[in-house]
């Protein structure tokens, strides 16, 4: 498995089973007919009372009567402190989902690597969620999320809202929070889209509490002693429970509160009564489980030292001790919120201290790593801690749980965590994950000093190969190759070793060597293979145009896809970059369009992946240059700046300045090159590539010739052709050979001219490429007539080339019969019933005009407003509407 798929993937975690009906709890036929009915036009019913009121109870009775009815599932998720974060809620939620084989557009772990905040970006890619809820329009989903106090985060609560108020009309929410949640109720509230059930919903009445007396075998008190007590607990069920609690069989009357304990709580004081009537044996085991969130056999046999922790669990589950039932096989139980906490309170105030080393046990004793950091943080444990977080690192950045990562770091204390290698190792990556190159440099420096003095080998050259990924990417190209040499001379197992393939493929490409840029990525390709962990983020860092095109790339290219593809089959979100690069550069017409589309749509849906975005961005603008349509292609790459985090775009800008170059020598704007000439033709920065001292030449160069000054002109681009021979540029920034035959030609030098497009047409006929294909036509055209006669490049490679050109050339003419109005773009995220919609929306017509017009619901449409709304990132109406008008 994937390691961005194992927090994902269906598993039998307790939080998503639905906790087993206690044998006590009081059937509510009236409530739950009551509530059901309400739900079934609800987006939303949120069960909201303090503690001790049933509220749980209430879920499960309402999920049992959900899960009878034809067409339904229910899907129960479990909260707890963990979850107090959007891309753990996430995790849980779409963790919970998994047993529904919903129908997604992208990995679910893909989507849960955009939801870490409430940015646009993340709330666009909930829209992929929303829409695999929508996947099943036969089925009525029940989504219950139980006890969602737990949750405060302001990030998590915000997409939260987002994606109820933007489910699909199959799906409705059950929430249970002692507190009402900061979501839109107020509007739901209004639309008649809420069912709220408070305390007085679920305060017991006499029947109720009769039944209860009934259930628990007692003998049932007098109506005037129930109602006595009924009017002590206002209805609360968990003070009932406790009062019957301290009855005895038999009994016709309830204990009087009275003597010392009326001055306590009420709760506090029957808990400890509870607590006093168990066996001695079995009190400090109540006690030191209290650590756990979850109570299985396993966790309580290693904190308590007991080996008989499966039979005490059963029998503290059957004298119905504030337990509920997560598992009845295992079993795996769970203290009522209320009653662990004062378990807690009360082991703290017998044995002072214990909690710290049974904090310990019980980390010790989990096997997932992401369960033990909690406890080694609880333990005070800080070594073991930052060991846990180093084991799940990986996987847990890979699905975009770098917030959390850093809030746990973060609870380490500062003065013990600056000099851990460990620590700034996970800082590191976590800068990284944001392409904050200057700080993960930084904190990988820091980390590969501390490890080399500890002589830990191993993690040196992982700090290594990312310190090298950082000097690489800022342009410090000499410290690259220094991090190359020094893993040269280290054995490193193909797990390790790929990284160094990887920076030795980026290193070639960043100086200009072919030959290192080929060894780079075959080597890598050999060793992923060898090493399938390896495979992310190695291989999918190379998906984004940089290598493609380059001589000799194509097969290694092909391969690494191929790689990429047999860990997640149709599923990994970079394969449709590196195919649509492919498919461009190698590829027709039809099938690199298609691909295209495929890579923009994904663009659309995760627009808070920075790579995916401005590589999807970029080949967007080649392929409408391609077809001759250079304005449009100059204003999608222009959009590639706004992309750029600072970090990336320190060193990074300028490339893409370059392509905006090549779509103006295509169209042959003297004036628009021009205006990019300040910025091009200055010297780069140590910041920059020595590639860019290429392109600079390449740029001048064109722009004489386009002014014609063809003695200028060849100057520079015979400089830039000489450049080009020891520091190729990426494909897409451009080639000078073309520009110099050109040249050549108007000075009469026809000779010299073949000679020029010759290489260029050799090596297009070599690597089945169509580079030429940003080459301006007209130019292109009339020199390859001239020069026919000349050519060494075989005729018939010549007409197949010719041939593929003419037929993207003819994918660019629009369609005679396709209207202005109904042309949908390659990027459109909306369906047809969906820009039916806007285009109504726009014209000012209200959601029961739409309904109206397009024979639709008003469920309907609003379903639609809202899917509009978060597929193109919008906060309201009137941004959509500005947004239709703008296209």
């Amino acid at each position: 498995m994937d390691a961005r798929t194992a927090l994902t993937a269906p598993s039998a975690s307790n939080k998503y089973r639905i906790p087993r009906a206690r044998r006590d709890a009081v059937p509510r036929p009236a409530l739950l007919a009551h509530t059901l009915e309400r739900a079934a036009d609800a987006r939303l019913v949120l069960v909201q009372a303090p503690a001790g009121f049933g509220k749980t109870t209430l879920l499960v009775q309402l999920a049992a009567a959900l899960a009878v009815a034809p067409g339904a599932q229910v899907v129960w998720v479990s909260l707890d402190a963990e979850d107090n974060d959007a891309n753990r809620l996430f995790a849980a939620l779409i963790g919970a989902l998994a047993a529904l084989e919903l129908p997604w557009a992208v990995p679910p772990a893909t989507v849960l690597a955009q939801l870490q905040d409430a940015s646009p970006a993340a709330r666009t890619a909930l829209g992929l969620l929303i829409d695999a809820l929508g996947g099943r329009p036969d089925t009525r989903i029940a989504l219950v999320l139980d006890d969602l106090h737990h949750v405060t985060d302001a990030a998590a609560l915000q997409l939260l809202d987002t994606l109820i108020a933007r489910a699909p009309p199959e799906l409705c929410f059950f929430i249970g929070s002692r507190v009402a949640p900061p979501l839109s109720l107020a509007r739901w509230r209004a639309g008649g889209e809420l069912v709220e059930l408070g305390f007085e919903d679920l305060q017991f009445d006499l029947v109720a509490a009769q039944a209860l007396c009934r259930l628990r075998g007692l003998q049932a008190p007098s109506e005037e002693a129930l109602q006595a007590a009924l009017a002590r607990t206002h209805g609360w069920v968990a003070g009932l429970h406790l009062l019957l609690g301290s009855a005895r069989p038999g009994a016709g009357s309830l204990p009087a509160l009275t003597g010392p304990a009326a001055h306590r709580h009420l709760f506090d004081y029957f808990a400890q009564e509870v607590l006093a009537e168990l066996p001695p044996s079995l009190q400090p085991f109540v006690l030191y489980v209290s650590v756990l969130p979850e109570l299985s056999p396993t966790l309580c046999q290693a904190v308590t030292g007991r080996g008989d922790a499966r039979a005490v669990l059963d029998d503290l589950f059957e004298r119905q001790l504030f337990l509920s039932a997560l598992d009845d096989t295992v079993p795996v139980l769970r203290f009522h919120d209320l009653f662990r906490d004062f378990l807690r309170g009360e082991l703290e105030r017998r044995e002072p201290g214990r909690a710290a080393a049974l904090h310990a046990l019980a980390a010790a004793a989990e096997t997932r790593a992401e369960r033990a950091v909690p406890h080694w943080l609880a333990a005070g444990r800080w070594s073991e801690a930052l060991a846990a977080l180093r084991q799940m690192a990986d996987r847990l950045l890979a699905v975009g749980g770098t917030h959390r990562l850093e809030r746990w770091l973060e609870q380490l204390p500062p003065d013990w965590r600056e000099p851990q290698a460990d620590a700034a190792l996970l800082r590191g990556l976590c800068a990284w994950s944001r392409w904050d190159w200057v700080l993960a440099r930084d904190e990988f420096q820091r980390s590969h000093d501390a490890f080399a003095r500890q002589d830990r080998q191993r993690d040196r050259l992982v700090a290594l190969g990312m310190l090298g990924a950082c000097h690489n990417a800022l342009g410090e190209l000499e410290r690259a190759e220094g991090v190359l040499a020094d893993a040269a001379d280290a054995q490193l197992p193909p797990a390790l070793q790929v990284a160094f393939d990887s920076l030795q493929a980026w290193n070639g490409l960043a100086r200009g060597d072919g030959p290192a840029v080929l060894a780079g990525l075959g080597a890598m390709a050999d060793n992923a293979a060898r090493a399938p962990e390896a495979r992310y983020p190695n291989i999918v860092d190379m998906s984004y145009g940089h290598f493609t095109g380059l001589p000799g790339t194509r097969p290694l290219m092909e391969r690494l896809g191929r790689l990429c593809r047999g860990e997640q089959p149709g599923g990994e979100v970079q394969v449709p970059a590196l195919d649509a690069w492919l498919a461009f550069w190698h590829g027709e017409p039809g099938p690199a369009r298609d691909a295209l589309q495929d890579l923009l749509q994904r663009q659309r849906q995760l627009p808070g992946d920075i790579m995916l975005g401005i590589g999807a961005l970029h080949l967007h603008s080649l392929h409408l240059a391609a077809q001759g349509q250079g304005s449009e292609a100059l204003s999608v790459v222009a959009q590639v700046p706004d992309r750029m985090t600072a970090g990336f775009s320190q060193g990074w800008r300028r490339t893409y300045a370059h392509v905006q170059a090549r779509i103006h020598w295509r169209s042959e704007d003297a004036d628009g090159l021009a205006a990019l000439l300040p910025d091009l033709a200055r010297p780069r920065s140590a910041r920059e590539w020595p590639v860019l001292d290429t392109g600079a030449a390449l740029v001048q160069g064109q722009h004489a010739l386009l002014r014609g000054d063809l003695t200028a002109a060849r100057e520079l681009l015979e400089r830039a052709a000489a450049l080009q021979r020891g520091g190729r540029l990426p494909v897409f920034m451009g080639d000078a050979r073309f520009a110099l035959a050109v040249c050549r030609a108007g000075q009469g030098e026809l000779d010299a001219a073949a000679a020029a497009l010759d290489e260029v047409l050799r090596e297009a006929v070599e690597e089945d490429g169509l580079g030429l294909l940003l080459e301006p036509p007209g130019r292109l055209q009339a020199l390859w007539q001239t020069l026919a006669s000349r050519l060494r490049s075989p005729a018939a490679a010549q007409a197949r080339l010719r041939s593929r050109l003419a037929a993207w050339q003819v994918e660019g003419a629009p369609a005679v019969a396709a209207s202005v109005a109904d042309a949908v773009p390659p990027d459109e995220p909306l369906s047809a019933r969906e820009r039916e919609v806007l285009a109504l929306l726009a014209e000012g017509q209200s959601n029961k005009l739409i309904a109206r017009a397009l024979d639709l619901s008003l469920h309907t449409v609003k379903r639609h407003v809202a899917n509009i709304l978060t597929k193109l990132a919008l906060d309201s109406r009137t941004q959509a509407a500005a947004y239709w008008h703008r296209r």
